[in-house]
């Protein structure tokens, strides 16, 4: 082998001396600097998880005020058998006050989760498309709370301008604990 003249030596050592840095800083500084934003990020994350805390421990007491107010105006207070009853009772009177025509009511079971029941009645009307939206909009005025889980109306007549549809709604209520 050729032995290597003064400046080639020089270009090989710099050479060399530049891959050592160069897989230096990639090995180890690089994934110290990566690591050392990471935890800076997790600690503005978690300052801003106990700030969140912190706030929420204030406020407590006014959530509390405000759930114990939502129990009070949509919480059960009576069976399921009565429940629907009301809600069945409310329903007839708005159809009333609009004019639709309720020809079937179809009180379903009650589905319960964690805090929650749902109250669903399925209903056959029929009547003129403003007259509907009108019951269906008292319906969910503030005292009823009735949500409208399903809704299908279809022309009835073609010289009146009346719809006949159904219509599935349910009432929430809290269960207290």
């Amino acid at each position: 082998m050729k032995k290597l003249s003064r400046r080639e030596t020089i270009i090989l050592m710099v050479t060399l001396g530049m891959a050592v840095v160069f897989i230096v800083f990639q090995s180890v500084i690089k994934p110290m600097s990566e690591s050392a934003v990471d935890i800076d990020d997790q600690i503005r994350l978690t300052q801003d998880h106990l700030i969140k805390a912190r706030m929420m421990t204030t406020v407590k007491p006014q959530m509390e005020a405000r759930y114990r107010h939502w129990l009070e105006v949509v919480g059960t207070k009576a069976s399921e058998g009565s429940q629907m009853t009301v809600m069945v009772s409310k329903i007839e009177s708005a159809a009333r006050q609009t004019g639709v025509h309720i020809s079937n009511i179809l009180p379903q079971k009650a589905v319960s989760e964690k805090e929650v029941q749902f109250f669903p009645v399925e209903l056959q009307i029929d009547g003129a498309w403003l007259d509907i939206v009108r019951l269906l909009y008292l319906l969910q005025q503030q005292p009823n709370f009735y949500f409208i889980d399903e809704l299908n109306l279809e022309k009835y007549s073609d010289t009146a301008n009346s719809l006949r549809g159904r219509v599935v709604l349910s009432c929430l209520r809290l269960v207290s604990p």
